[in-house]
Formats: structure tokens, sequence, C-alpha cells
């Protein structure tokens, strides 16, 4: 990697050559189209628009040129342009949504509301804002993700709590980011999720693998960066009420632009399930009963030089799952089993960015989060506070058409304590700091091939300083194919309460060593990008494999006995797989999406075999059809989910669960202000056979947290009604 950087910054630059730059926007909205295709007639040179709808077409003889811009959803346009010399030409292109006509109603064409950047040389996912919350019923950012390809968004059936998993490693391995800090971290990534309302996220990134420097040494599965909505760029007013036949409900609202040059924007999730559901009527509860609240507020001031964003969020929640009959008063009992549990969360965050000289900005962000967390689990008490303290300031930009950087230096304090009594100590005190470089180099002027390079170096106070490189490769022989070579490095010191099993077993019979070494590991990821692009429909393929080795790996390994959690670190350990997603849209109402993930995690027992790890599933799949029916403005959606068997540990009465598959079909009908939507949720009434409740000798009841691998709740009907005001 080093010697192809050397070599890099030998190549002369082609100075006689011009360079073309632009942005693609809507003419309605004005905000910037990302994913349009502009080429450059009679020849092979062309680029896509970026998130910023920004393109570069560098290396332009003089003279003058025809250019063909492309999107789905709209129509086709034309620029004649002309390049003079070594000069850069800036243009701004308008594209306007194409529509079908039936009597005096227009009705616009769908386009893809999620994509694969084509120009970053990490590959990244977007998901943007009007999908999410197409695909949401509930206004919960979670339930918007679940149907997404490799994405693992499956909760504990008992205590309800959800991570994301990226390339078959379980949630703790993914760094949720919000806005680019790690915000959702720790007790965050277990129980800050689930209140998220998908009108508080702009759009969802998500970078899989140890590709970019830009993320933390502990995302080691990838990120998910959330980019909250901005006042100036949200509806004024929306608001969303859904119910299911059980009684569960939210209440979400959200209103932005109150004020004039002082943009703000509040909104307030209010969600709960007021019952106790026992469908199969053996006193113990199939899904949690729990009441939520969420309220976010952010302020986007308009200033002269700078961008300056300031927001807070305020979420508490209470959810208990266990045997029906339980009451407050058996917290802690042997004879009543239930999980109480309560979180309170408050998070203040800030972010100003200025332009510097050239074509350089700087930014300055900091956050603030106090997470408190009061549960019981059957007999055991856990009690839990998180105190976080981030900090950064970055400066990015491009130095000229061929190379850009971003340097950061950061800071992060955590400061962890509960009341568990384990022979491993399970309290943290970090202070955290470091810096980050990152260069990206395009190879040739037509940025076919472009190589982007990076280290994160960190201190920490028990473990001294990291080092963490990181680099990508991306070859574009056209603008509608890529191919990605990625790797890096990943660093991650372990503690109980970042464990997903450990929160699934209720932090009840864990037992580990007196020390747990942090994990290291070295990973590398190939992916090939094909779009094919017109006015009437799009394709979009992905294949990616990944390839993880790790040492010191934590493991799970079940007791032989039910209610024991064992963690170990293993000497060597590594995950490997293949991913495939595929898209189809069309501007006539079709979209078909479907994906799928075959993995495999193993480890080494500590004698030199390997094993296979528990409570990860050996595929998973997806498949979305879609119709819009243009003239009732009706959607019909039928999506399934499938997830392959898990590994059980010894002593169980099968070897794997077994394979099985979720199904929703869901239809909705839209005004110009309201849409009404219905959804039958597990159509086919899939619950799992084992049942992860036993009892001893007493009648008293035990927990067999290596049997939660399924849904117990089965067939649901829910209602959503979303009424939006203002642009």
């Amino acid at each position: 990697m080093r010697k192809i950087v050397l070599l890099a910054l030998l190549i002369p630059l082609q100075v006689w050559a011009g360079t073309l730059r632009g942005t693609i926007t809507d003419s309605k909205t004005k905000e910037p189209l990302a994913g349009a295709n502009i080429l450059v007639e009679g020849t092979q040179r062309g680029a896509a628009t970026n998130l910023r709808g920004r393109f570069t077409i560098p290396g332009l003889d003089d003279g003058s040129y025809r250019l063909n811009i492309r999107m789905l959803g709209y129509t086709e346009a034309a620029r004649d342009v002309r390049i003079s010399g070594a000069d850069t030409t800036v243009l701004t292109i308008e594209l306007e949504e194409s529509a079908i006509e039936i009597g005096s109603v227009e009705i616009e064409a769908e386009r893809q509301e999620s994509f694969i950047d084509q120009i970053s040389a990490t590959r990244k996912e977007v998901i943007s804002a009007p999908e999410l919350q197409s695909k949401s019923k509930d206004g919960g950012l979670l339930s918007a993700l679940q149907s997404k390809t490799g994405l693992r968004t499956k909760p504990c059936a008992l205590c309800g709590s959800a991570g994301i998993g990226l390339q078959g490693l379980d949630p703790s391995y993914t760094e949720i980011n919000v806005d680019g800090l790690p915000v959702l971290s720790g007790l965050g990534t277990l129980y800050g999720l689930d209140g998220l309302s998908v009108s508080d996220v702009k759009e969802v990134q998500v970078t899989k693998g140890s590709t970019s420097s830009l993320f933390g040494s502990g995302a080691i599965a990838g990120a998910v960066n959330l980019v909250s909505a901005r006042p100036s760029l949200t509806p004024r007013v929306l608001t969303n009420l859904s119910i299911d036949n059980n009684g569960k409900n939210t209440v979400s609202a959200s209103a932005s632009g109150l004020t004039g040059r002082l943009p703000m924007r509040l909104s307030v999730m209010h969600g709960m399930e007021p019952n106790y559901v026992d469908e199969n009527h053996d006193g113990l509860t199939d899904t949690p009963k729990y009441e939520r609240l969420n309220l976010n507020y952010g302020v986007d001031p308009k200033l002269g030089k700078g961008a300056l964003k300031v927001g807070g969020r305020y979420y508490t929640e209470n959810r208990f799952a266990g045997e029906t009959n339980w009451r407050r008063a058996d917290r802690g009992s042997a004879d009543v089993y239930g999980r109480d549990i309560h979180t309170d969360r408050k998070e203040v965050s800030g972010k100003y960015e200025v332009s510097l000289s050239g074509n350089f900005r700087g930014t300055v962000e900091s956050a603030f989060v106090h997470h408190d967390q009061k549960s019981w689990y059957g007999t055991t008490n856990y009690d839990a506070a998180q105190e976080l303290y981030l900090g950064k300031a970055s400066v990015r930009g491009e130095w000229n058409k061929n190379h850009a950087s971003v340097f950061e230096l950061f800071f992060n304090h955590q400061n962890y304590t509960d009341n568990l009594v384990l022979p491993v100590e399970t309290d943290l005190h970090y202070n955290t700091p470091g810096a980050t470089v990152e260069h990206t180099i395009h190879l040739d002027d037509a940025n076919r091939l472009t190589v982007q390079g990076g280290t994160k170096v960190e201190y920490w106070n028990d473990y001294g300083t990291q080092v963490i490189p990181r680099g990508s490769i991306l070859y574009k022989p056209n603008i509608s194919t890529g191919f990605r070579l990625s790797g890096g490095a990943g660093f991650r010191p372990v503690s109980i309460f970042s464990l997903e099993e450990a929160a699934h077993a209720g932090f009840e019979n864990v037992i580990v060593p007196k020390t747990l070494a942090p994990e290291r590991s070295t990973a590398g990821s190939f992916a090939v990008n094909r779009q094919w692009v017109t006015s009437s429909f799009a394709v979009n393929a992905d294949v990616s494999t990944f390839y993880t080795h790790f040492d010191d790996k934590v493991v799970l390994r079940y007791g032989h006995h039910a209610g024991e959690t064992v963690y170990a670190n293993s000497p060597e350990a590594y995950s490997l797989g293949t991913e495939v997603q595929a898209g189809v849209s069309l501007t006539s109402g079709w979209t078909f999406d479907a994906g799928g993930r075959v993995s495999k995690v193993r480890y080494d027992d500590g004698t030199g075999a390997f094993r296979n790890a528990e409570f990860q599933s050996v595929y998973t799949g997806n498949a979305g059809l879609t119709k819009l029916i243009r003239h009732y403005n009706l959607t019909a959606e039928l999506n399934a989910a499938l997830y392959g068997p898990q590994y059980l540990p010894e002593g169980r009465a099968r070897e794997k669960s077994p394979a099985f598959a979720i199904w929703n079909l869901g239809l909705s009908k839209a005004w110009q202000r309201v849409t009404l939507s219905g959804t039958v949720n597990n159509l086919l009434d899939w619950t799992q056979p084992d049942d992860p409740y036993l009892r001893d000798e007493n009648g008293r009841l035990l927990l067999d947290s290596s049997l939660i691998y399924g849904p117990q709740l089965g067939r649901t009907f829910s209602l959503a009604l979303t009424w939006r005001y203002g642009s």
C-alpha cells in the first residue's frame, strides 16, 4: 500500500487538460440528487454524482462537448459545454421529475431511495429518509431496517433489545454513529436504538468491514452512521399513528422550520405494548410489555460564514418479559420469573463547520451522553451507568483534482460502572485521545482508479498506543461498474455489558476468567457493483466477499446446563462469507429487491480444534416485491426474511436451530397529505418450536438463553396513519 501511495505521488498531473465540475439538483426541491449519471457524448468519459449531488470529470481536452444526464424517475437532460484549456468549468443542472398523465392527475414516477455510493473508494450504502419512512409502519428506525440485506436486527424475544449486526457478526462489532460520533456505543448499542424515530434521520449510511480510518478501531464488522435531519431540510409537520391487534401502539410527531433565521425541529415518539401478550396461554409473555418515550430537539441557525447544528435527545423506557402473574413486588423473586428493565438516557451534541482556504473545510463537534440502566433479570439485579464525552476537530478537502485529505484530532472519555460481581473487572474508565489521517488519490484523470489509505492512532490508558491502518482501492472501468478491494485492522477492549449474549442471558450465571484480553483483528473484503440506469428502469447488483481474522476473540461457550453463559478468549478465530444484493426498479411501479448472506464464524476452543460459534446464523436472506398502482395511488408489498440455522451448544436436543422465514404483507393508500397502511406481520404464523423457559424440580422457572433464536409471537395485524404538512 505504501509503495502504491508513493508511486502515485510521483505521477505528474495533466495540467494541460480541463476539468468539468457540476451539481445535479431537483428542479422543485433544489435538493442534491445522488446517483445521477453524466456521460460525455461520443466518449467513454463520465461520472456519477456523490451524496451532495456533485460530480467531477477531469482530463477533458479543449473543445465543445454534449452531456447526457440520466436518473431514474427524472426526465433525461442534455447540456452543451465548452472546455477551455486547463480551466475548470462549473455547471449547475436541474432535473425535472418524470410523470405519467392520467386524465388531469399527475403521478410521480418511483425512483430508488437507497443506493451504493459510486464515488467513494470505501463501499457505502445509503438509505434515504423517504425509504425509511415508507418501510417503517410504527415510526421507528429499527423496523425500517429489518428488510435490508446484511443488516441483522433480530431482537431478543424476551428482553426486546435489538442491534444491527454486519457480515455475520453480532451487533457488538458494529459501531453506531450519529453524525459521525459514536454516541450509541456501550449501553446505547443494546438499549438506545429502539426509541429512534425515522423522522429524526435524514439518511442511514452503512459501511461494512474494517475499511475506513474515519470510524473507530472497534468498527470491526463495519459502521452505521445516522445522519440526523436538519430543520431546514425536513417536512414542516410529520405525524404517525400505529396500532396492532394486541394493543401495541406508537404515536410520533415532528415539526421543523419553526422560525425564520433560527430553524428548529422538535420530535416526540411514544410507544407502548400495554398488555401481557400470551397467545399460547402458557403463562409467559410472547413479546415484551413496554412503554417508551423519545424526545428530540435540534436547532440549525443560519450563520454568515459557518454552519452550526445543536441537538439534544431524551429517552426513557420500561420493559418487561416473563411470567404474566409477575408484579413489581416480585422483583428479584426466585418464585415468579421476570425481566424488568428501566432505561433513562440523555444526549447533547453540537457541530460547527466553516470554509477554510481553498477547497478545505474545518469542523468542530462534540457530544455528551448519560445513560442509566436499572434492571432485574430474574434474581439478578443489574444497575449500571455510562457517561460519554466525545470531541473531534477535523479538516478535510481537496489539494487538487487528484488528491484529497482528512485530518482529525479526537478525544473520547468513557466512564462505566455497574453492580455486577464477577471475576473480571466490569467498571470501565477510559480517556482515549487520538488522531486520524486519511488520503485519497485518483491515479488517473478519468477517476477510474482511486486509492484511499489512512491510519488511526489511539492511546488507551490500559493498553498503550494502538495503530489501526485501513485502506481501499476502487477501480471503475466505466461509470456503471465498480470493483473495490478493502482491508484494515481492528482493536476492541471487551466488557461484559457490550456483549449481546450477556443481555440475552440476563447476566445470570455469567462465567468469565479473571481477565479478558482485548480483541485484535485483520480484515479484507472484495466487492463488485454494477448498475444499469435509464429513464424507465434501474438495476443494481452487488456481490461482496469478506474475511476477518481474530486474535484473542471473546467467544461464548454455553455450559452443558441451562442458564450458564461462559466467556473466554479464543487464541484464534475467523469469520468469512459472501453477500449478494440486487434490486430492480421500474417507472411502471414495480420494485423487486433480493439478497442474502452465507457466512461462517469459527474459533479455536483452546485445544487447537475449531468449533462453530453459537448464536450466529449460517445464512440469511431477504426478498421484497412492491407494486405501485398509480390509478388508485395504492402500494402493495410482500417481503420475506430468511434466517438460517444457528449452532446450539452441547447438551441440547438438537445440534442446530431450524431455518425459518418470516413473511409480511402490506398495503397502503396515499392521498395528498395522508397515507393509510395496513400490515400483516408474520403472515404464516411461525413461532420457534423450542421453549427457552424451563422448570426445575421445584417448579421454578429457568431460562436457557441459547434457545432464543426466533419469534415467540405469531401473526399480528397493524394499521398506521401518516399525515404530512409542508414541503
